[in-house]
């Protein structure tokens, strides 16, 4: 097992699947679907939901948003698909799962 798919979680997974059943997120909704498949990943891993706190869409970075993406396409490649940023006419943020021709 290569360290790239060491680093691929579950995460990276549910982030996939909510693109192959979304196509489409503006940034706030990517920004909020984020944040609830990592507030769920900690309840799994502190087996306790009591104990792990809540991830909000405000706690969600362009930075993390760009390495979440970033794995994805590792694996998204491989499959002739890649998550891409559009840019709309209101100057926000679209991002997008295509199939690379």
């Amino acid at each position: 097992m290569s360290a790239e798919e060491r680093d691929f979680t579950d995460v990276h997974r549910a982030l996939i699947q909510a693109f192959i059943v979304n196509r489409r997120f503006p940034s706030w909704e990517l920004q909020k679907a984020l944040a609830s498949i990592l507030t769920v990943s900690n309840q799994i891993a502190q087996n306790d939901a009591e104990v792990a706190p809540e991830i909000t869409a405000r706690d969600i970075t362009e930075e993390q948003i760009d390495d979440y993406i970033g794995a994805a396409n590792s694996a998204l490649y491989r499959l002739d698909y890649e998550i891409r940023c559009l840019r709309n006419s209101d100057n926000s943020l679209t991002w997008q799962l295509e199939v690379l021709e």
